[in-house]
């Protein structure tokens, strides 16, 4: 049961990583070279999220399209030049203001540190969407190793980081900027990450819901 419940979170974990890698500027080559689409739509199966057909798309679209047509809407969707049309950090999402670097961007950075996670580099704000998925799978490589040792401490402390962190952070914003991306990208490869990341923030949601311990 123990050996079960790891190799399921070691999947959800593969799952957010490759979904992060997603929302980095894209690299044709090295997403076909990784084949990255068609192993997230395999990481999405296995745990039986209902997305791997929007990922499949993706990877049609990846296939379609040259790396100049993928740069363009890239930053048309998320750098601008004027108005980036699906601004990828929650702050902007969570802000009265739609501001940078606002207290909700503060909040992400407490729960890092209570995580014992220190970002890399200072380039990019801590709520930008690809980091906050890896954060969350980074949750889970902690989880599978308490699993593992049969720290039932640890296991609780972090997967009570992970359902807080998701709920009021990640799981407030994510789903609006997926739906920018169904309605304002030109090619199907953002259009089907948007939708790919609102069902998988609707299934996590789910499913955390029913893990998340009760309030005293």
């Amino acid at each position: 049961m123990t050996t079960d419940l790891a190799k399921i979170a070691l999947r959800r974990s593969d799952a957010y990583r490759l979904l992060a890698a997603c929302f980095y500027e894209p690299d044709r080559e090295m997403f076909s070279e990784e084949n990255l689409c068609l192993n997230l739509a395999e990481l999405m199966t296995e745990i039986s999220l209902p997305v791997a057909e929007a990922c499949r798309r993706m990877d049609a679209s990846l296939k379609e399209n040259s790396q100049e047509a993928l740069l363009v809407d890239y930053a048309a969707l998320f750098l601008g030049p004027f108005k980036a049309q699906a601004q990828p950090y929650g702050s902007v999402y969570l802000e009265q203001e739609r501001r940078l670097m606002g207290d909700s961007t503060m909040d992400v950075q407490k729960v890092y540190a209570e995580a014992g996670v220190k970002q890399e580099t200072d380039d990019t704000p801590p709520d930008h969407i690809a980091i906050e998925l890896e954060f969350m799978s980074f949750l889970e490589g902690r989880i599978i190793q308490a699993i593992s040792e049969g720290n039932q401490a640890d296991q609780a402390d972090y997967t009570a980081i992970q359902a807080r962190f998701f709920k009021h952070l990640l799981a407030s914003w994510a789903p609006a900027l997926g739906k920018a991306l169904v309605d304002y990208a030109d090619l199907e490869f953002y259009r089907s990450l948007g939708q790919c990341l609102i069902d998988f923030i609707a299934a996590e949601q789910q499913r955390l819901a029913t893990k998340a311990p009760a309030n005293p």
